[in-house]
């Protein structure tokens, strides 16, 4: 049940400016703001356009003592079970993977460890630092299949010598996978390695103990799951690694180092940052067993029904928080512009949006569950898929 007294799932699409047509199943890709934190959102900006100088010099640059960001930040730092002085926001996850990876000094003959289910986004950035520093990458290849002993074996099995950083999903983006990080993490230490983890899905989907995880660095986005407006995400560095990391922007107040040497970007629209508490407190408002069984049934529903069109989850359903991914089978192997194809079709044809992607040569459908999700709404996509088809079938 949520805060409003509705039962959680189509019922609460009034609280989320979604249109009314359509089934909304891609809550991973971009989010979907509630109207509460727009409005919260709103306000901030009014404030901003009220009385510019002010807003900018007392609510936002660093060396005024505690701003209004710096409380904000005290407020998420709480929520993901660490301290102020340990979070920094940023733009997206993206961004703050820029950011600890530029602070690695890595040189000729030094790995970067990520793995096949690394965002593409992510994959790049990593090409190219290793390019620029003459260093490698080691990819850890991850089987659809695997189970956590897998997993961990798999990591295990690729280690090797001269990993500086290794860079780990805490939900895999294309396979919606929750990795086991409180084993991964341990052998990966033992490596000597230092370990950033990709949470851009984590933080609002499965619960965050940053002290307790030990990565050197995690980021997340918030407007995905934790429902903050969009261009809000924050970086998480660890005592041992903070003096070193720097923000992908230098500005006027760099020498005062992490956290708020990322604060002030310039004449920016900061409301994203400053909203993630108005965000938090609506996440809060629901009852967190009842949310965490509402996207169990969701999913178990969505497998069901995909398997009477021969349509198969990745994985145990006990790596899966609030998304699945489902292997749609084909005669041949997948390209992206099959998955662009798919997820075109489905809206154009059905009006539902659901995330599709090429993945090692397999064409994967990525499912998510949400509060305003019913199962009713991912029951109607196998006979969406009958109708529509989907690329090599």
């Amino acid at each position: 049940m949520s805060e409003s007294g509705k039962p959680l799932g189509r019922a609460l699409r009034p609280l989320f400016e979604l249109g009314p047509e359509g089934t909304f199943l891609n809550h991973g890709s971009f989010g979907a703001c509630p109207k509460g934190v727009l409005a919260e959102q709103a306000r901030i900006r009014a404030r901003m356009e009220a009385q510019p100088d002010v807003f900018f010099r007392q609510s936002v640059m660093p060396d005024q003592g505690v701003t209004a960001l710096r409380t904000a930040a005290s407020r998420l730092a709480a929520f993901v079970g660490t301290r102020e002085e340990h979070v920094a926001f940023v733009e997206n996850a993206t961004l703050g993977v820029q950011a600890a990876l530029d602070s690695v000094d890595l040189a000729a003959g030094d790995r970067v460890l990520v793995t096949d289910h690394t965002y593409n986004a992510v994959r790049l950035l990593v090409e190219a630092r290793c390019a620029q520093a003459g260093a490698t990458p080691l990819v850890v290849k991850l089987p659809l299949s695997a189970d956590p002993d897998g997993i961990v074996a798999a990591f295990e099995r690729a280690l090797a010598p001269g990993v500086r950083l290794a860079i780990v999903d805490h939900i895999t983006s294309p396979t919606a996978l929750v990795l086991p990080l409180d084993r991964i993490i341990p052998v990966l230490r033992r490596s000597g390695a230092l370990v950033l983890v990709d949470g851009a899905h984590a933080v609002g989907q499965v619960v965050l103990d940053l002290e307790t995880l030990q990565a050197d660095w995690y980021v997340s986005n918030a407007h995905k799951w934790l429902f903050a407006p969009r261009a809000s995400a924050f970086l998480y560095a660890s005592p041992r690694v903070a003096a070193t990391t720097r923000p992908p922007v230098i500005s006027h107040f760099v020498e005062m180092g992490f956290p708020r040497s990322f604060d002030w970007v310039g004449t920016r629209d900061y409301s994203a940052w400053l909203s993630v508490p108005a965000a938090i407190g609506f996440h809060e408002g629901f009852d967190a067993a009842a949310v965490r069984d509402h996207h169990g049934r969701v999913l178990e529903a969505a497998t069901g029904a995909l398997a009477a069109v021969g349509v198969k989850p990745v994985g145990p359903m006990a790596l899966c928080a609030a998304m699945r991914s489902f292997v749609l089978p084909q005669r041949r192997p997948a390209t992206r512009e099959d998955a662009l194809a798919l997820a075109r079709a489905l809206w154009d044809e059905e009006r539902i949006q659901a995330m599709a992607v090429a993945h090692g040569e397999r064409l994967l459908l990525r499912v998510s569950s949400q509060v305003y999700v019913g199962e009713d709404d991912v029951r109607s996509l196998p006979p969406a898929l009958d109708r529509c088809g989907w690329p090599g079938r």
